[in-house]
């Protein structure tokens, strides 16, 4: 019986066969080229995904400009209430009266009935009626109601305003301010330092004698400007008597 031995060589020993170098593989995993497979295929999918996208992309921006091409070609449209031209009838007033507001037709009427409760008496022809938009005014002269510089009533105007306060008792939805206006000329005394103070006076005996004569006092106010608001200008003896007066302004009173 033969038994095998392991000798090893060494340097200075007879040459002899040597065994070739075999390569040594390592064992691959199993699925390993599967996977790479697979890798590849995800790869392929996602380049197609992204072309889609882009593709889509793309559409949408070229409907985006055709719509901003069909705004820019087509003109706005117009509404059919511009496009139709009425022309005036032949039997038309190119200018049609102005339409009154509530008030103005209240004021209107206050003044048509003021006219008719101051019916023109013996050298009370002076007082005037007129009305601006909504505001009707009195105006009594100085030379019916005070003498020059005084704030005293004359006993001549005393019919005159028990018709104006009869008027004013009748309509609690008035409003009434009673105003004194003077001229330039300057007034100094212990009494009155100014033309102001002498308005305001003037304005106040005139509202005093509408209370005492039935006028509720809710209803009226009183001012002065003294020779600030002239009706002329104060450089003759008539512009100046004229500018002497007291007006009474009536109105609807907000409240009503």
């Amino acid at each position: 019986m033969k038994t095998l031995s392991h000798q090893k060589s060494f340097p200075g020993d007879a040459p002899g066969p040597f065994p070739l170098p075999v390569k040594k593989t390592g064992v691959r995993p199993f699925g390993f080229q599967n996977r790479a497979q697979t890798d590849r295929g995800n790869e392929i999918w996602l380049v197609t995904l992204s072309d889609l996208l882009m593709l889509l992309m793309i559409f949408f921006v070229v409907l985006f400009g055709m719509a901003l091409q069909r705004e820019k070609k087509e003109p706005p449209a117009v509404p059919a209430a511009e496009v139709v031209q009425i022309e005036p009838k032949e039997n038309e007033v190119s200018n049609p009266a102005p339409v009154l507001s509530i008030k103005e037709k209240a004021s209107a009427s206050l003044e048509a009935e003021l006219i008719t409760a101051l019916q023109r008496e013996k050298g009370q022809s002076d007082v005037m009626i007129e009305r601006i938009a909504d505001l009707v005014t009195l105006t009594f002269p100085e030379r019916i109601v005070f003498d020059p510089g005084q704030a005293r009533l004359k006993p001549t105007c005393q019919s005159t305003l028990e018709k104006v306060a009869s008027f004013i008792h009748d309509r609690p939805f008035l409003f009434v301010e009673v105003q004194g206006h003077t001229d330039e000329r300057p007034i100094n005394n212990s009494r009155y330092p100014s033309n102001w103070e002498l308005s305001v006076d003037r304005a106040m005996q005139v509202s005093k004698a509408l209370i005492g004569l039935g006028v509720n006092p809710t209803q009226l106010s009183v001012r002065g400007f003294g020779e600030y608001r002239p009706l002329l200008p104060n450089d003759s003896d008539a512009g100046r008597l004229t500018n002497r007066r007291v007006e009474i302004q009536f109105s609807v009173s907000p409240q009503s």
